[in-house]
């Protein structure tokens, strides 16, 4: 089959690698990648990026619908300047009005007129959106923040890595430590993967447990990682040294 008339390759649900991005542009004569952030609450609507400013950015989600604005706040609600990382929070015509039959939730959702995402993320000089994760999801590490997608991404860059999923690994001393799983190719191992991944992320990044799975990971019907059941699985399986080796 000729792909050679494709002029496009998107995708949704979750941020792209990085390295995808460009392999993508690389791989079609003519495609060009594209992505965008938008949630069930705001009928999908939300932000788009493609071609040159995408391949310049491959990190970010895109600039707001001409119908929404965004704001990222910190934990008092107070707007936060480009580049300060905080929660978004969107209001526009497409944004829901609450949840059904359920006003203390709607009330939890909502500052004024602005939704609360549970995303937390930042917004560049020039308006395009990054997200660094869920909040739910963000691993407190000695009170260090860490993004489990900035990890993934890194992960990725690695050739024999195929997927990633990165998740929180209680600890009694640091709260949390961060752990991997990775579906890699023959030959790779934990500590070879924490070599590579000392040159792109800080120390308190890189994951002190590592669970390598020769078979892909477990994904929904729509194609996102279960990454909730792979972290039960693993912690679950943490034991003393275990995901070290």
């Amino acid at each position: 089959m000729s792909l050679a008339t494709l002029l496009a390759v998107g995708g949704g649900g979750a941020p792209r690698a990085p390295e995808q991005v460009r392999q993508i542009d690389a791989s079609f004569a003519q495609a060009q990648p594209i992505t965008g952030w938008g949630m069930t609450e705001t009928n999908a609507i939300g932000t788009g990026i493609s071609g040159a400013d995408y391949l310049g950015r491959p990190a970010s989600s895109g600039r707001c619908a001409l119908v929404l604005q965004l704001q990222v706040v910190d934990e008092t609600g107070q707007a936060l300047p480009a580049g300060q990382r905080g929660e978004l929070l969107v209001r526009g015509t497409s944004v829901f009005h609450g949840y059904w039959n359920r006003p203390e939730a709607t009330a939890q959702s909502f500052i004024g007129d602005w939704f609360r995402t549970g995303d937390v993320a930042y917004l560049d000089d020039e308006g395009f959106l990054f997200i660094v994760d869920r909040i739910k999801d963000l691993i407190i590490r000695g009170g260090e923040n860490i993004g489990c997608g900035a990890v993934e991404a890194a992960l990725l860059l690695h050739p024999g890595v195929i997927e990633a999923a990165v998740y929180a690994v209680p600890d009694e001393r640091l709260g949390e430590e961060v752990g991997a799983t990775v579906h890699a190719g023959p030959g790779v191992t934990a500590e070879a993967l924490r070599g590579f991944l000392a040159a792109h992320l800080a120390r308190f990044e890189i994951p002190r447990y590592i669970t390598l799975s020769a078979t892909p990971l477990p994904r929904t019907p729509s194609g996102k990682i279960l990454k909730r059941e792979i972290k039960l699985a693993a912690v679950a399986g943490l034991t003393g040294q275990t995901g070290q080796a």
